[in-house]
C-alpha cells in the first residue's frame, strides 16, 4: 500500500511540473467575417464569424492559450475598405473582433499599410493588444516604429512574442505608405532579439510570430520569405507562427515547429507546447502543430455577427449600388488562352489611367463570370482586391518579349496531360495590350514568342515604349521587373486604385461595350474544356 501511494505521489509531483501550452494563430484573414463569398454571395467555409467559434472552443479547453494572429488583418474584403474610406467613424471591424476574442498580440502585414499610415495607427490603437514589427525601424533614428515583442505568463512560465514582418514589405507596399520607416532584415533582426527574450527577458519559450512564409533555408538578405532561415540561423527559437504566403503550414525543421494558416479564416493554427520544471525554469520538451478547419457546420459566433452588423449593413448597400449595363460577358475562362473582354476592360483603364501605348494584366480569375446585362459595384470589385496602383515605365522591344516569355512559365508543354506550372500562380501571368503575338507552348521557355509585332510591324529589339502596369509590379511582384532587366523608375504613378479607376471607368457609361483586340492567342489550339479544368482560379 505505501508502494502505491508513493507512486500516486510522484505521478501528481510529475504533472504538478508539466505545463501545457496552447498557441492559436490565425494570418492573412484581410477583414473577412462572414462565411461566403463577399462577390457571389455563396457560402463558404471561413471568416472571422466561424473561426471566432473556434477560438473559443479550443481556449476552452485549455486555459493557458496564447492567442497570435500574423498580418495582412485590416485590408482586404470590401467591409474593411467601407471602414478605411467611407465610414472611418465606425471602429475598425477586425480590431473590435480580436479585442473580444483576447488577443495577445499581431504582427504588422505588408497590407496593413494599404490605407496608409494614419489609418494603420488609428487601427492600432483601437487594439488591446500590441501591434509587433520589430524590423519596421523609423528612418531617423532607427528605433522600432513598433512594439518589438511581448511577453505573456501563463501558467507560471514566460513567453516572449517576437513580431517581424516580411523582409521584402518596401518591395510590397507603397512608398508613400512607407514613409519615414525603413524595414531591417528579419534574420538579422531576431539574431539581436532572441537573445534580448532569452537572457535579459528570461522568458522560458520564445514564439516568432512572422508575416513571411517558409522560403529556404539559404534565403538571402531583404527575402521575402525567410521562416526556413530564421530557424537555421537564430538559435533559441521554439515555435515560428508564418504567414504572407496564403498556405497551409504544419511542419518541423530542424526541431522547431512551423506553423501557418490558411486566408480569411479557412483555418485556424494550434500549437501544443509542453513545458517541464527544470529547477526554477520551464523547459520545452515538446511541440506539436496541426490545423483545424471550419466546416458548413460550424456555427457563426452571434457576438461577432452583432459587432460588425451596421457596417455590414452599410457596406451591403453599397457594393449593390448599380453600376452599368453590361454589353458582353466578362468571362475569365479563357482569358488565359486569347483575348477577352474582362482583360481588355484592365488594360484600357491602365493604359487611359498613365497615357501609355502598352499595357501589361493579368486575368483576375478564370473563375469570374459576369453576364450581359444590368451589374452592381460588387460584381467589378474582384477585379482588383487590393490597392495596387497604376505605373507607366518605359521598356524596349526585347523588354516586351522577356515580359511574355517570363509569363508563358504559367504553362507546361502543349502534349503534357498537365499544362499548367503549379509553381506559378495565377495572378502572375500577364498579357499585353498594344502588340500582336503568340505564345507557342509546344516550344521550350525562351522561345514561346512568336511573330511579336507593333501596328503591323515585326518589334526590333531597340524599340521603345512605354508600358502601362500595375505598382504591384513595379514593386517586383512576380519577377517581371528582374525578368525584363529593369533598372529604371516609373515615369508615371497614377494615385488613385487600379479598383477604383475601374469603378470611374464602369460608372462614366449607361452601358459598357469593350470591342476584343483579338491580337494574342496560345498555340496550338488547346483542349478548352482541359484548360479550364486545371487552371487555378
Amino acid at each position: 500500500m505505501i508502494r502505491w501511494i508513493c507512486i500516486l505521489f510522484v505521478s501528481i509531483l510529475s504533472s504538478a511540473q508539466e505545463l501545457r501550452l496552447q498557441v492559436l494563430s490565425t494570418s492573412d484573414m484581410h477583414a473577412a467575417v462572414l462565411p461566403e463569398d463577399a462577390f457571389t454571395l455563396q457560402p463558404a467555409a471561413k471568416g472571422w464569424a466561424k473561426v471566432a467559434t473556434l477560438i473559443r472552443e479550443l481556449k476552452a479547453k485549455n486555459l493557458n492559450t496564447l492567442l497570435i494572429d500574423c498580418g495582412d488583418t485590416i485590408q482586404g474584403e470590401p467591409l474593411a475598405y467601407v471602414q478605411a474610406r467611407l465610414r472611418p467613424e465606425l471602429p475598425d471591424p477586425s480590431m473590435a473582433i480580436m479585442n473580444v476574442l483576447g488577443y495577445h498580440a499581431m504582427t504588422v502585414g505588408n497590407h496593413d499599410f494599404d490605407w496608409g499610415q494614419a489609418v494603420l495607427r488609428k487601427a492600432e490603437e483601437q487594439a488591446s493588444f500590441p501591434w509587433l514589427g520589430a524590423n519596421v525601424l523609423l528612418a531617423t533614428n532607427g528605433r522600432s516604429a513598433f512594439t518589438p515583442y511581448a511577453v505573456v505568463e501563463l501558467g507560471g512560465a514566460r513567453v516572449g512574442i517576437l513580431g517581424l514582418t516580411t523582409s521584402g514589405l518596401a518591395r510590397f507596399a507603397d512608398p508613400a505608405n512607407l514613409e519615414g520607416l525603413r524595414v531591417q532584415d528579419a534574420v538579422e533582426t531576431a539574431k539581436v532579439l532572441v537573445p534580448v527574450l532569452r537572457e535579459k527577458e528570461k522568458v522560458d519559450v520564445v514564439v516568432v510570430a512572422l508575416h513571411a512564409g517558409l522560403g529556404s533555408p539559404g534565403a538571402g538578405i531583404l527575402e521575402e520569405n525567410q521562416a526556413l532561415a530564421l530557424i537555421e540561423r537564430v538559435p533559441g527559437i521554439d515555435l515560428v507562427l508564418a504567414g504572407h504566403t496564403h498556405e497551409v503550414i504544419a511542419t518541423r525543421h530542424k526541431g522547431v515547429a512551423v506553423l501557418q494558416s490558411l486566408s480569411a479564416g479557412r483555418a485556424l493554427g494550434v500549437a501544443e507546447l509542453v513545458l517541464k520544471k527544470d529547477r526554477d525554469r520551464w523547459r520545452l520538451t515538446s511541440s506539436e502543430a496541426r490545423v483545424v478547419r471550419p466546416t458548413a457546420e460550424t456555427p457563426s459566433d452571434p457576438q461577432i455577427l452583432e459587432l460588425t452588423a451596421p457596417l455590414r449593413a452599410f457596406t451591403d448597400e453599397y457594393l449593390n449600388t448599380f453600376a452599368t449595363n453590361l454589353a458582353v460577358d466578362l468571362d475569365g475562362r479563357w482569358s488565359r488562352m486569347e483575348d477577352s473582354a474582362l482583360v481588355q476592360l484592365l488594360h484600357s483603364v491602365q493604359k487611359r489611367a498613365v497615357g501609355a501605348q502598352l499595357s501589361a494584366a493579368f486575368s483576375p480569375s478564370t473563375r469570374y463570370f459576369v453576364p450581359t446585362g444590368p451589374t452592381s459595384i460588387r460584381q467589378f470589385w474582384p477585379l482588383m482586391p487590393y490597392e495596387n496602383k497604376v505605373a507607366r515605365i518605359r521598356v524596349t522591344g526585347l523588354q516586351v518579349k522577356l515580359w511574355l516569355e517570363h509569363a508563358a512559365r504559367y504553362y507546361t508543354f502543349s502534349h503534357l496531360p498537365e499544362l499548367i506550372n503549379r509553381e506559378v500562380a495565377g495572378f502572375d501571368f500577364d498579357m499585353i495590350d498594344g502588340v500582336s503575338y503568340a505564345l507557342d507552348i509546344s516550344k521550350p521557355l525562351g522561345q514561346r514568342v512568336v511573330d511579336l509585332k507593333y501596328q503591323g510591324q515585326p518589334v526590333k529589339e531597340n524599340q521603345p515604349f512605354t508600358l502601362a502596369t500595375t505598382s504591384y509590379r513595379l514593386s517586383g511582384g512576380g519577377g517581371y521587373l528582374e525578368a525584363i532587366h529593369f533598372k529604371g523608375q516609373a515615369e508615371v504613378l497614377n494615385p488613385v486604385s487600379l479598383r477604383n479607376l475601374i469603378f470611374e471607368r464602369v460608372l462614366s457609361q449607361p452601358t459598357l461595350t469593350i470591342p476584343l483586340a483579338n491580337t494574342w492567342r496560345i498555340i496550338p489550339a488547346l483542349d478548352r474544356e482541359r484548360v479550364l479544368a486545371q487552371s487555378k482560379p
